[in-house]
């Protein structure tokens, strides 16, 4: 009864926020840079397995392959996971065509992410996650309520880490609003290029973790604590002339430079990653609080 309570408690104060009032919030920066270590760190840690959320398309595809795992977990009649559920999933995105995909899902399989389901007809093969997925996934989730418990202390995680069901209801809920909103499907220029490569959203965090406070802001330019394009190769495993083609566009595109004072960023490039971040976690404190709504029949009867 107590961990229902505490549950329960948690879920009914935990607020909702507009993009808008999020990023004028005092706890806000501090929300992005504890996100931004922990995932930088996770990627650090397992390279392999994060490059599937590390790019718009394949972050697209796994979280559409997500929702369709964790809605067919909790509703049998839906859907499961299968290349055409998945491809009407996210066709409005335009990140990825049938072909893209089918293939996808086999390269998930063929690494033992997802499992083909058993009984199904073998001309419609459908999958499940994997239990590693799912916690991979629960983790992920859990970084976001911990970002925002160090802005509002609602204490979600504590309540997601009592009843980890919750996050199965938040999961879809989460992408799909995601999924829905362009501004995250179709970002600004300044940090395209970022988002659409496999190691640019942790270039992107890793431009935005740290500014120079020593530096005043110039014609624009913030001044920042970068790693050499080396050091990130060889924190996330890539070849450094990926890396340094990548810095280069983003350098051609006006977003990026150095002068004798250090290595800058755009302030129009900072805004844009604190609005897209801050979109994603409005999405999220509204999905852990409709997923509370959701679950909270079942805690009644517990």
């Amino acid at each position: 009864m107590e961990h229902i309570e505490l549950v329960t408690s948690k879920c009914k104060d935990a607020p909702v926020y507009t993009i808008d009032n999020l990023v004028t919030l005092p706890g806000f920066l501090e929300c992005l840079a504890f996100c931004n270590q922990k995932l930088l760190a996770l990627h650090r840690e397992m390279p392999r397995e994060v490059r599937y959320v590390a790019d718009l398309r394949r972050w697209v595809m796994t979280h559409g392959s997500l929702a369709l795992h964790f809605s067919h977990q909790i509703d049998p009649s839906l859907p499961a996971l299968s290349a055409s559920s998945l491809f009407r999933e996210i066709a409005h995105t335009g990140a990825a065509s049938p072909n893209t995909v089918t293939s996808f899902l086999q390269e998930l399989h063929a690494r033992g992410y997802i499992s083909a389901l058993p009984g199904q007809d073998r001309r419609v093969r459908a999958y499940r996650m994997t239990e590693f997925s799912e916690k991979m996934f629960y983790l992920y989730l859990q970084i976001s309520l911990q970002g925002l418990d160090l802005i509002d202390d609602a204490g979600r995680a504590e309540a997601a880490k009592s009843d980890p069901r919750i996050l199965t209801y938040m999961h879809p809920l989460f992408a799909r609003r995601m999924l829905q909103d362009p501004s995250y499907y179709a970002p600004p220029a300044s940090i395209a290029p970022l988002v659409s490569t496999t190691i640019g959203i942790s270039i992107l965090n890793e431009m935005t973790r740290a500014q120079k406070e020593d530096v005043p802001e110039e014609d624009g330019r913030i001044y920042i604590h970068l790693g050499s394009a080396s050091a990130m190769a060889k924190y996330y495993g890539v070849s450094r002339g990926n890396v340094a083609r990548l810095l280069a566009k983003v350098q051609a595109s006006g977003h990026y430079g150095q002068t004798s004072q250090g290595t800058w960023v755009s302030r129009h490039l900072l805004r844009d990653y604190h609005l897209l971040q801050a979109l994603k976690m409005t999405h999220s404190a509204a999905a852990f609080k409709d997923a509370c709504r959701l679950r909270e029949p079942a805690l009644a009867i517990q």
